[in-house]
């Protein structure tokens, strides 16, 4: 009778060591979720706090967050994150002008996306269209084209660089509605009759003139050397197109707003504000527009 209370005993015993080790693993299973979790959430933190860092040109933490956020979910092996973190790191680097670092990361971000998200991958091989192109034109050093140098500057102070790229923006400008209302008046500089019109298109709301205006007024004190007056009217024409869907005129913005960054040497927002402005030219197939920002990037390259 003994020996069987002992062995009922041993067996309880047993079973209890069993059921503790049961839930000892789960237990274990359950932290390590809340572990990946944990991490994966530090990785989206990290890219959000890098998507800031990269809206605000600071480059180098925006790389830094990325960089630390890819590693993270490298770890996880979750290949999503990887190819966004990866994305995000090909555009930071863009910018600060890493061609081939950030080819890599594109490049890694495009295998991934071609087998998990194929409509990304199309987004982003065009990405790497657009940033191939930049990459040409910023580092390929040729004679500046003759058709930039023939005409003589209004101002005999401006370098030929600098007046090719006057010309070319010009050229830009002339491609949107309703500049031929205003073709005679902008090659007199007629400053007084633009800002008087200004002035009545804004009491009518009509933006396209608006829009418009405010790029002849802001390409008119650029040509003056009067940098700050000049971004401030072409960033409020940037803000007038896109209020009003005209897509055509915020491209056209952007790449004056370019110029300006260059010569401000503010030159970490570069690649992102040509960079949209030739998918925008792209995406209505503009390609006179695309080409003649070409010339502008590649004669910026030489300045």
């Amino acid at each position: 009778m003994s020996w069987g209370r002992d062995f009922m005993m041993f067996y309880l015993n047993l079973l209890s060591i069993f059921e503790s080790l049961r839930d000892d693993r789960s237990a274990l299973r359950h932290y390590k979720k809340k572990l990946h979790e944990y991490q994966e959430h530090e990785a989206e933190v990290l890219i959000d706090i890098g998507v800031i860092y990269l809206d605000r040109g600071e480059l180098e933490r925006a790389v830094r967050n990325f960089e630390e956020a890819l590693e993270t979910y490298r770890k996880l092996k979750f290949p999503e994150g990887v190819a966004y973190a990866s994305e995000l790191l090909g555009d930071s680097l863009m910018a600060l002008r890493e061609f081939d670092r950030a080819m890599e990361h594109y490049s890694e971000a495009l295998s991934i996306y071609s087998d998990l998200n194929p409509p990304l991958a199309e987004e982003l091989r065009e990405k790497i269209y657009e940033a191939g192109k930049i990459r040409e034109a910023l580092t390929t050093q040729e004679p500046p084209e003759e058709e930039s140098c023939e005409e003589p500057s209004e101002n005999p102070g401006l370098g030929s660089e600098t007046v090719a790229v006057f010309r070319f923006s010009d050229r830009l400008v002339e491609l949107l509605e309703g500049f031929e209302d205003y073709a005679v008046c902008w090659e007199n500089r007629d400053i007084e009759v633009l800002e008087d019109n200004l002035e009545s298109a804004g009491v009518i709301r009509d933006r396209q003139t608006e829009g418009l205006l405010n790029i002849l007024i802001g390409r008119y004190h650029l040509e003056e050397g009067e940098i700050y007056e000049a971004l401030k009217f072409i960033k409020r024409a940037t803000r007038i197109f896109r209020d009003a869907g005209d897509s055509r005129g915020a491209a056209v913005s952007l790449v004056i707003m370019g110029v300006i960054l260059f010569i401000m040497d503010e030159r970490e927002n570069l690649y992102k504000v040509f960079k949209e402005a030739l998918e925008i030219f792209r995406s209505l197939e503009m390609g006179e527009a695309e080409s003649v920002t070409m010339k502008i990037i590649n004669t910026l390259s030489k300045m």
